[in-house]
């Protein structure tokens, strides 16, 4: 049930894991799973990504204003320069998706 919203292109969860946890966006077939942990000004433990509530396909740092793409995790918007660590997935087609690097 947690995981509901994956059920439908453009849903999202947050996941633990990676360093300051991980979204997976269903785009269609593909699940894409990128880390929360921005690139700008990494070292600030409140440096993470949330999906921009204005525009669900991009992520926000809302310390900097950096915005990144949730299909690809590069840099939308700056100061970042540097896109969001994507891992691999795998989807079995039913109900399984793995999140992997």
């Amino acid at each position: 049930p947690s995981n509901q919203p994956l059920n439908a292109s453009g849903g999202y969860v947050y996941l633990s894991g990676g360093s300051r946890g991980i979204v997976v966006y269903r785009n269609f077939d593909e699940f894409v799973a990128l880390d929360r942990h921005s690139t700008y000004d990494s070292d600030n433990p409140a440096a993470i990504v949330q999906v921009n509530p204005d525009n669900i396909f991009e992520l926000i740092d809302t310390l900097s204003d950096s915005k990144f793409s949730i299909t690809s995790g590069v840099v939308i918007a700056g100061p970042a320069k540097f896109g969001l660590k994507r891992y691999n997935t795998y989807w079995d087609g039913a109900y399984t998706v793995s999140v992997y690097n």
